[in-house]
């Protein structure tokens, strides 16, 4: 008889997701695609949930049951309010390629430095 996978935590990360998805459209609300294609929005989410995964890396995912919290916020919330493929996309849609770069950048350089400074300030308090 064939074993079944274990998904642990997989409540966690449907209930995360959720949040992190809802999340993820109310930034797009607020903040809109700009005239000439580019949606700023993508380097937003991607920097604040840089920040935010640094964050809990050294405050909450610390703590007492990690791992269902690294299912929850990590791949659940912040898995769900990032997005790479919505970046992948913006470089072969017809994006302009000045705008779908300039998003590229920001996310990856911004990116790591929201991780950056999460830690930091994780670590600090």
């Amino acid at each position: 008889m064939p074993r079944r996978a274990r998904l642990p935590y997989w409540r966690e990360v449907a209930v995360g997701g959720a949040i992190g998805t809802a999340a993820r459209i109310a930034v797009d609300l607020a903040i809109g695609p700009v005239n000439g294609g580019w949606d700023p929005g993508l380097a937003v989410v991607n920097i604040l949930g840089a920040f935010a995964l640094g964050w809990l890396s050294t405050r909450a995912l610390s703590g007492a049951d990690p791992a269902r919290w690294r299912a929850f916020a990590g791949t659940g919330v912040l898995g769900a309010f990032t997005t790479f493929s919505a970046l992948s996309l913006a470089m072969v849609d017809g994006t302009p390629f000045g705008a779908g770069l300039a998003s590229l950048t920001l996310s990856v350089f911004g990116g790591v430095a929201g991780a950056t400074l999460g830690q930091r300030w994780g670590a600090s308090t």
